[in-house]
């Protein structure tokens, strides 16, 4: 099936083609026929125009085929055949130009294929000088032209005619050979003259004014007939074949002028029939028609190649003057769009500087301002009417009371336009705070300078942002550090009080052991029994205080222990609290000393009291060396005063502070025991009950706590003083 439809669509095809082909072929037929007829139909003109029933004066076949053969090209060369071979066949072209008797076909076939060949070689010769199958637009096209088609294609068609029909006829009354030979060439320059740019011209686009119009067109053609009427009646009354040409000359020059080519090849088609008119109309002269032949001749071909160059010269004119146009139109259309496009640019290069972040400033060389944007404005709050100036320093003095550092501002500027080549790139400092990045640059033109862009930028917020990340940073770091601090405290912390705790419970085991091993002998010592009993005691009493600051800690944190107030005395608080440390201060090897000045009552929290004494001996007694401890407590009418002073290892001034932090010790306590919450629970409770605590110490030489207290019930802040001094 496949195959069957491919060999149809073939078919198909072919038919197509053969179709196509016949069309062509018929149409060339046609046009080749046509050709012919024109031909037959030209020579039977030139037939009719002959001089004295004679001479053929015009031969308008021969323009005609080759006219032919330059629009149609060469391919049309078999209608000029048959054209040529029906005329001379029928006896419309004579065996010369004298009008002898038709020859026989034979003689007709040579000179009409002589005829044939030589338009052929004509038509060759004319393409391929000039280049062109069309009608030259300049002066030098149209003289060698005329040169070829007047001239050299005549000479070559009556020589080729006159050499193939000359043997036919030998022996018969023609013209001698050269004398034919002459009248045939003339014949057929004429011809070529007129006709061939007739026709050629025809087919071109029209030349000339384009303001012309049918009403001109008529009464041009009108006024040649009047003139050319007038010149066959002057050729009468001057009883000369040779008509004047004054009277057409101007009408030829305005067809010229306004028509270009057609109008000159009108022209001269108007005024060969004036011409030939003329010479057919007048009396034969005295000495025959030898001499008018030839000066018809010359006047015909003169004028029209000088009608036809006025015409090229006219049509190069108006070319030039077209293209110049057209030129200047383009280049208004280019001059036009260039300016659109740098409009657009301009435009865009606007609203990207006025869309910019940065404030732009752009001076020339000479320091005047070129350009600014709106931006530049807002940030220096400079009037429009200094930067419309120009004036770069009013400007620069208009900025200087906003500058931090005018000096360095105003000679970083000109040491900058004092070296154009350089860049530059640093922050301004404003009065007001603002911070302005500023850029400075060249601008260049290819390879030379021609001013400096400067770029202003407010990066305030940017640098308190950084400044802000940086106290970020440090706070941050300060925090870790804080919290690696913490850390390292609680892992000392669960070591030491794992410590502190395990060693009271250790010693109690132990005792207790001791107590049951003695229990359960045979009759235990009584004295032994209460003597080991006491001992367990004591380490149960350490794990007591220690477990009591533990919670104190916990309920100060939470503000679960405030104060509460009753009456007291001071000394009898500070003296139990002597008495219960005052064995462990002689295991510690350290006297206890008590200067009072008899009983001191008031009113305040016990236990936040006992709290503060406790605190302040357990730290005398662990520090002290073993020096003497001395307990110092004085009073005034609204303060009360305690100091407790050792003579042991001191404190150092850089850790004076921190010994009141939790878990805080000035030394290490791998050498000395506690939890390190003594002192901080000491502050704590003094804080609560509304005194002051300080610490003077020199290391080596001990160290002296001093605490300030109310004596009586605190009922509005009060500013401590020296309680030596008198109340008022």
């Amino acid at each position: 099936m496949a195959e069957r439809l491919q060999s149809h669509t073939l078919t198909q095809q072919y038919a197509a083609g053969a179709t196509r082909d016949a069309r062509t072929r018929a149409a060339a037929l046609a046009e080749n026929l046509a050709i012919a007829g024109g031909y037959v139909l030209l020579a039977w003109v030139g037939d009719k125009l002959r001089l004295d029933r004679r001479v053929i004066l015009f031969w308008p076949a021969a323009g005609y085929s080759l006219a032919v053969l330059l629009v149609r090209g060469n391919s049309r060369w078999p209608g000029v055949l048959l054209g040529s071979l029906l005329s001379g066949w029928s006896g419309l072209m004579p065996t010369g130009p004298t009008g002898a008797a038709p020859p026989n076909f034979a003689f007709a076939l040579l000179t009409g294929t002589a005829r044939a060949l030589s338009t052929l070689a004509g038509a060759w010769l004319v393409v391929r000088v000039t280049g062109t199958r069309r009608w030259p637009r300049s002066v030098q096209g149209v003289l060698v032209f005329a040169l070829l088609a007047g001239i050299v294609y005549p000479a070559m068609a009556a020589l080729a005619t006159q050499a193939a029909g000359w043997p036919g006829r030998v022996g018969s009354g023609a013209l001698a050979f050269p004398r034919e030979l002459w009248l045939w060439f003339v014949a057929n320059s004429t011809g070529s003259l007129v006709v061939a740019p007739l026709v050629l011209a025809l087919r071109e686009r029209p030349a000339g004014r384009p303001d012309r119009s049918h009403r001109e067109i008529a009464l041009t053609a009108m006024g040649f007939v009047l003139a050319g009427a007038m010149c066959l009646g002057f050729t009468r009354e001057r009883a000369t074949p040779i008509p004047l040409a004054y009277p057409l000359a101007p009408l030829m020059l305005w067809a010229t002028l306004r028509f270009g080519a057609r109008g000159a090849a009108l022209s001269n088609t108007l005024w060969a029939v004036v011409l030939v008119g003329g010479a057919l109309s007048a009396p034969a002269p005295e000495g025959g028609f030898g001499q008018i032949f030839t000066e018809l001749h010359a006047r015909l071909a003169v004028l029209a190649t000088v009608v036809l160059g006025f015409a090229a010269a006219f049509e190069e004119r108006l070319q030039l003057q077209s293209d110049l146009e057209s030129e200047r139109r383009g280049l208004e259309a280019r001059v036009a769009e260039r300016t659109g496009e740098l409009a657009r640019y301009l435009s865009l290069l606007h609203s990207s500087l006025e869309s910019t972040a940065d404030g732009l400033l752009v001076v020339d060389r000479e320091g005047r301002i070129i350009a600014t944007n709106h931006r530049f404005k807002e940030l220096w709050r400079i009037p429009g009417d200094i930067l419309e100036s120009g004036d770069d320093q009013r400007a620069l003095d208009y900025v200087r009371d906003q500058l931090a550092s005018p000096a360095s501002f105003t000679a970083r500027v000109e040491y900058l336009y004092a070296h154009p080549e350089l860049e530059s790139e640093d922050e301004v400092l404003l009065m007001d705070g603002r911070v302005f990045e500023r850029f400075s640059r060249p601008q260049r033109m290819g390879e030379a300078i021609v001013g400096r862009v400067w770029s202003f930028r407010d990066v305030t917020l940017r640098r308190l942002a950084e400044a802000e990340r940086s106290r970020l940073l440090v706070e941050e770091s300060r925090a870790r550090q804080d919290a690696e601090r913490a850390l390292h405290l609680r892992e000392d912390f669960l070591q030491v009080a794992a410590h502190e705790m395990k060693t009271p419970v250790t010693a109690m085991k132990m005792q207790l052991q001791q107590l049951v091993r003695l229990a359960s002998g045979p009759g235990p010592d009584p004295a032994r029994l209460l003597s080991l009993a006491a001992a367990a005691l004591r380490p149960m009493r350490r794990f007591e205080e220690l477990t009591a600051q533990l919670l104190d800690v916990s309920q100060l944190e939470q503000g679960q222990l405030p104060a509460r107030i009753e009456p007291l005395d001071f000394r009898e608080v500070v003296q139990e609290q002597l008495d219960d440390h005052r064995e462990a201060a002689v295991r510690a090897g350290s006297e206890l000393r008590f200067e009072d000045g008899g009983p001191l009552t008031g009113e305040s929290d016990r236990r936040h009291l006992v709290q503060i004494v406790c605190s302040l001996l357990s730290n005398a007694i662990k520090f002290g060396a073993g020096s003497p401890l001395t307990v110092r407590l004085e009073g005034s009418s609204d303060w009360v005063s305690l100091q407790v002073t050792d003579q042991g290892i001191g404190i150092a001034a850089h850790d004076q502070e921190r010994i009141f932090e939790r878990f805080e010790r000035a030394v290490d306590s791998r050498h000395y025991g506690g939890l390190g919450l003594g002192l901080w629970l000491a502050r704590k409770s003094i804080e609560m009950l509304g005194g002051t605590l300080r610490v003077t110490s020199t290391p080596g030489e001990g160290a002296t706590f001093s605490v300030l207290l109310p004596r009586r019930r605190v009922t509005a802040p009060v500013q401590p003083r020296d309680p030596l001094q008198p109340s008022v």
